[in-house]
């Protein structure tokens, strides 16, 4: 089974080259090292890949052997003018390392299949999601993509969790926490405090049994609730608070309240409600919100243990000067870059 946000089969690269001149060092594993050894080796241009491929020698983390080098404008050292991947040209998508082969896709390995989203730090991808209707979770029996083995950047397993625990029952609750934050009859920060009162409420529940009835009398009471405020009709235009919305589907659609914890990501989520609102009152607004997702994906997607600190001061989030990338996080694996519905109750 195939699930994933509905953009993810409308995307394709609009060959801008921002992924190729970001300020990180885009690592490979040594499976790609010594594959790129080999056909440079053949063609009598191994000391051009010399240059291109340069070891990782200490401190390194899982999949890094290697990292791509830079040229001398800061891009990639295969980005042409045109931008265009000159290895890429040369030969073929295959060659390429993981990471190149797969951003901005975000594929996960779950219980339930793989499913995938995209990075909000691609420009093309920030442009297909500047729409006003609600994001849609599909699911296929068939890839909407071509991916190669391997380059699943999370695991998420319910049942791995200890009895007793509310992940047991993560995709029903990922569902609902997407249904909560989609439900525009109320105003985004509301939203956010329902779900914030729905994560505490989940904490609450004690004792030795499984919590599903309990989980089930919380989801039915929220939607119950819920019903009390009509949805409006949809905005003829989109807003810093739709944009907002959208990043936070795509961030819980990646797992991040199975990763990270439940409380620790509704708080999370507050968090970047209030920077993209403080934004959003900026000359310019609807841009310096989009530009401050792209900031934040970025953290997310190459330093995230310092974006989910819980700050002790207003975070701002820089561009990272190298990165391990989308993986070697909890639940994670392998290198990298150095629908609203109707309620799903859980079973009795």
């Amino acid at each position: 089974m195939y699930i994933y946000l509905d953009v993810v089969k409308q995307f394709s690269c609009a060959m801008c080259g921002a992924c190729c001149r970001r300020d990180w060092l885009v690592t490979v594993d040594e499976a790609s090292y010594r594959r790129n050894a080999e056909w440079f080796s053949e063609r009598e241009r191994y000391d051009e890949f010399q240059k291109a491929f340069v070891r990782i020698e200490d401190r390194r983390g899982p999949g890094e052997y290697a990292y791509i080098a830079k040229g001398r404008d800061g891009g990639c050292w295969f980005l042409e003018k045109t931008n265009i991947c000159r290895l890429h040209r040369e030969a073929g998508h295959a060659q390429l390392d993981g990471v190149c082969q797969t951003f901005p896709r975000y594929p996960m390995d779950t219980a339930r299949g793989l499913e995938l989203t995209l990075s909000f730090s691609c420009p093309a991808v920030l442009a297909l999601v500047s729409r006003t209707s609600p994001l849609a979770v599909l699911r296929s029996a068939e890839p909407p993509l071509s991916l190669g083995p391997g380059n699943a950047v999370a695991a998420v397993f319910p049942g791995q969790q200890q009895a007793g625990s509310p992940l047991r029952y993560y995709f029903e609750l990922e569902h609902h926490f997407i249904d909560l934050v989609q439900h525009r009859g109320l105003p985004l920060g509301d939203r956010l405090g329902l779900l914030r009162e729905t994560v505490r409420a989940i904490a609450s529940l004690t004792g030795p049994a499984e919590p599903g009835q309990g989980l089930n009398t919380i989801i039915r009471t929220n939607y119950e609730r819920l019903d009390a405020f009509a949805v409006p009709q949809q905005e003829a235009h989109v807003t810093a608070e739709i944009l907002a919305e959208h990043f936070m589907v795509n961030l819980i659609f990646k797992k991040l309240f199975y990763l990270y914890g439940l409380q620790r990501t509704a708080d999370f989520l507050e968090e970047i409600w209030r920077k993209l609102r403080t934004a959003a009152t900026k000359p310019g607004g609807l841009e310096q919100v989009k530009a401050l997702i792209m900031e934040m994906e970025l953290c997310y997607n190459h330093d995230r243990k310092a974006l989910l600190a819980k700050p002790a001061k207003p975070w701002t989030a820089r561009p990272p000067r190298s990165a391990q990338g989308q993986g070697n996080q909890p639940g994670q694996h392998g290198g990298g870059s150095r629908q609203p519905g109707s309620g799903v109750f859980l079973g009795q």
